[in-house]
């Protein structure tokens, strides 16, 4: 059997695990092996045929658990061609999706010697109720910014699953 994939994220909310999982359950429809697992969870990346790295954008952000992880795998990282997805907008609109799309360059050109294959934007989702447990209790501050951020989850699970697909055609083309 051939070397599975790994699909590596790093959620906040779960948001981005929910997705992780359903790009591992795309590829792994199509015949090939695969792990999904949290960033912090991944040791090593030796006997990955290829990577997807999964992150949201926090403020802009990777979130930290990702840059610790780009910075511990930095030697096997530097051989490879990554996919990453990034779960950004929570509004439909071009404009949040060209400014992730950039945020998420300015987070990569951190790292000029990392090479991804595609860096690939998805809509997102924001929930109060959803929130890590400090950020929960900031909503009830009167002038909190969090406030102002509409509530909504447009993830396009169709998308995600088509995209996920392509990049299992592409491994299974490359073997």
């Amino acid at each position: 059997m051939a070397s599975p994939l790994l699909v590596a994220y790093t959620t906040q909310s779960g948001s981005t695990a929910e997705v992780a999982q359903a790009v591992g359950s795309a590829i792994h429809e199509l015949g090939l092996a695969v792990n999904v697992l949290r960033m912090s969870a991944v040791k090593s990346l030796d006997g990955y045929q290829g990577l997807i790295v999964g992150a949201p954008l926090d403020a802009g952000r990777f979130p930290r658990e990702c840059h610790q992880f780009i910075a511990a795998h930095r030697a096997a990282l530097a051989g490879m061609r990554p996919w990453l997805f990034v779960l950004g907008p929570t509004r439909n609109e071009a404009a949040d999706f060209e400014g992730a799309h950039k945020q998420a360059e300015a987070e990569l050109n951190r790292y000029p010697w990392l090479r991804v294959a595609e860096l690939h934007i998805f809509g997102g989702r924001f929930d109060m109720d959803h929130l890590a447990f400090p950020f929960r209790l900031v909503r009830y501050l009167p002038a909190s910014l969090l406030r102002r951020i509409p509530t909504g989850d447009i993830r396009d699970w169709n998308a995600i699953r088509e995209w996920a697909q392509q990049i299992a055609r592409q491994v299974k083309t490359a073997a």
